[in-house]
Formats: C-alpha cells, sequence, structure tokens
C-alpha cells in the first residue's frame, strides 16, 4: 500500500484525531462529549520535537502519543536483579527495540472511508513477525475509537503483545481512580522497584487486592481511588478484569473506557509515570497513566514469556500468545469517552 508521509486524520460526528507515522501513535484527538465539551484524554511526550534529545532515545520515545500496539511487548533484555522466579538465564533477545520495532518506526498510513485509518509495517528479517496491520476507524454514533491489530508471522513463533493507551492525568493529585469490577480482580506489582528509589508500591507483591496496593511505607493504595501526591513511577499489573477497565479523570469530569478480548489478553499493566524519572528528557515533567491489555509478564520480555511466564504462568496466567505462519491473528478493542455525571 501507498503511505502517507504524514499523520493521517480521521473524523467522525463525535471524534476525531490522528494517526502519526511513527509507531501508528494516536495524537490530537478530541471527544465530544455533549454541550461544546471537547477532551482530548490522551497523553504525549512534552519533549516531542524539542531539540538536543539523547541521540540514543528510541523512537517509541521521541515521539510517545495517546495509544500505540507493542510487538513483542516489554523490554529487549530484563533488568538486573530480579528474584530468581522471575528471570530466564540467557534468553536470546528476539527484538532489539524496546516495545517492539513496530513502536518505533515510521508505519505506512492510508486514509479509509467512514472516519477510517489503515496502516501497516513491515519487520525486519529475521524476525519472526513479518509485518502488521492496524486500523483505527472512529465511531460513527458515539464519542469513541475502535481499532483492530492483525499480525502476520514470518514463522511459527510465540510472543509477548500488548496495547499502550496514554492517559492524561490531572493536576489535583486526588482526582484519579481506576474502575473495575469482580471479586477475581488481582494486583501484582513490579518484581523491583519500576525506578529506584521512586516507587511507592512494595515489591514483588503477587495476586493482591487492587484496593489495598501493599506500599514501601507499610500503607496501601486503593487504585479506584488514586492518591497521587508526590512524585512516584510505578507498574502493576491487573488480572481478572475480563478485557474491561475503565480511567476517571474526576478532577476534569470524565471517563474513559477501554474494553478488549479478555481472552486474549489476560492482563492490564497499569504504568503510574507521576513526574518520577528525573533524568532527561523526562526531566520530572511526565504525568500520565498507561492502562495497557496484555499477554506479557509486566515489560520483562520474550525470554520470560516464551518461558512459561514465571510467577504469572505458574499461576495460570498467559504471559504470551501464539503465532502461525499463513494465518493472520488479529484481535479487536475499543476506546469510549463520557462525560462523569454530576
Amino acid at each position: 500500500m501507498q503511505g502517507s508521509a504524514g499523520p493521517v486524520r480521521f473524523t467522525a460526528p463525535r471524534v476525531s484525531g490522528a494517526v502519526r507515522p511513527l509507531g501508528a501513535m494516536l495524537a490530537d484527538c478530541r471527544f465530544d462529549l455533549g454541550g461544546g465539551r471537547l477532551v482530548d484524554p490522551f497523553a504525549a511526550a512534552p519533549w516531542a520535537g524539542e531539540p538536543d534529545l539523547p541521540d540514543d532515545l528510541p523512537g517509541i520515545l521521541r515521539g510517545l502519543s495517546g495509544e500505540w500496539p507493542c510487538v513483542p511487548f516489554g523490554m529487549p533484555t530484563p533488568p538486573p536483579a530480579l528474584p530468581a522466579d522471575w528471570t530466564v538465564p540467557e534468553a536470546p533477545v528476539v527484538d532489539a527495540e524496546p516495545h517492539g520495532h513496530g513502536a518505533n518506526a515510521d508505519w505506512m498510513l492510508m486514509a479509509e472511508k467512514a472516519g477510517g485509518v489503515l496502516a501497516a509495517i513491515g519487520y525486519p528479517a529475521p524476525h519472526p513477525v513479518r509485518w502488521l496491520e492496524r486500523t483505527v476507524r472512529a465511531d460513527e454514533r458515539a464519542a469513541a475509537i475502535d481499532f483492530s491489530l492483525t499480525v502476520h508471522a514470518r514463522r511459527d513463533t510465540v510472543l509477548p503483545i500488548g496495547l499502550h493507551p496514554t492517559f492524561r492525568l490531572p493536576d489535583d493529585p486526588r482526582g484519579a481512580g481506576l474502575v473495575f469490577a469482580g471479586e477475581d480482580v488481582r494486583a501484582w506489582t513490579f518484581p523491583i522497584d519500576a525506578e529506584p528509589g521512586r516507587s511507592r508500591f512494595a515489591p514483588d507483591r503477587r495476586g493482591v487486592s487492587p484496593r489495598a496496593v501493599p506500599n514501601r511505607d507499610g500503607g496501601g493504595t486503593d487504585l479506584s481511588a488514586l492518591d497521587l501526591a508526590g512524585a512516584s513511577e510505578d507498574l502493576v499489573l491487573l488480572t481478572g478484569l475480563a478485557g474491561r477497565i475503565a480511567y476517571e479523570n474526576r478532577a476534569e469530569g470524565w471517563r474513559a473506557t477501554l474494553t478488549w478480548d479478555g481472552a486474549v489478553l489476560p492482563a492490564c499493566l497499569i504504568w503510574i509515570s507521576n513526574g518520577g524519572r528525573g533524568f532527561a528528557p523526562w526531566n520530572g515533567r511526565f504525568r500520565a497513566i498507561g492502562v495497557e491489555p496484555v499477554a506479557a509478564p509486566f515489560d520483562l520480555g520474550a525470554g520470560l514469556a516464551r518461558a512459561g511466564g514465571g510467577p504469572l504462568g505458574a499461576a495460570g496466567i498467559a504471559t504470551a500468545v501464539s503465532f502461525r505462519a499463513g494465518h493472520p491473528f488479529t484481535t479487536g478493542y475499543r476506546i469510549a469517552v463520557e462525560a462523569l455525571p454530576g
């Protein structure tokens, strides 16, 4: 397909936005919540386009914006000092780019009829993925966007995958929360500090209540009513969601609901980046919450995912998806935004 060299816009009566070539990331979205009120719920890197960015900054960080797919999901190599059961000795690197080649390179983009964008990207040989396709379509009747992701495998393979919606945090530290239902929802904290000296959650807590996630100071955090006072950087994985979660920006009066196929992506990684990274280009100024459906062991990489997923796999939680050459794999998901009552 012939692609656009720049962003491609999509529009419908109650939602509009653009898909950028880099990572096929969403940008400049507007959801009409009624009464002339327009909201862009997504976060974007405040440093995008700044001069003198670090030379080694990967593409995913140069233009971080909105939402994008990650195949494979995770870092090329895991961090040091992980607990033994979260490690796989000498696992080969499957993809040298964080969250996969598709999150760091330019896609081919083409506008479709009825408010849609088609995107595609080829992966370099001998990567086990041959190419990805992505569709982004504005709902004609609601303030919502529907997505699909198709993976074409070069050969039979097993990989962690994920989706990466990233929403703005409010200025009010008590003005945000997550909405989830069911007695089966459990929380797993990252096996080590997500950022040394800046992580709120106690590391490596497994299958705890999401309404009382243990903190390093001995207290607990209720993910349904976040208190984001003070700079912090955390990762917590939620299981048992059955493919549905909402993020509420209560200070600004809106809710973003994400739905997906929970049988394919059985967990949701919550990335709370509350000014906790002080080094360039973050410089303490990025504040966002990633609400990321995954089949992955956090972002610990393909090696652990392929080896069973460590403690998550032992608990019966799938951490990877099987792909077959010649049999495209497709999954769909949706983001809808609405005004909160009151």
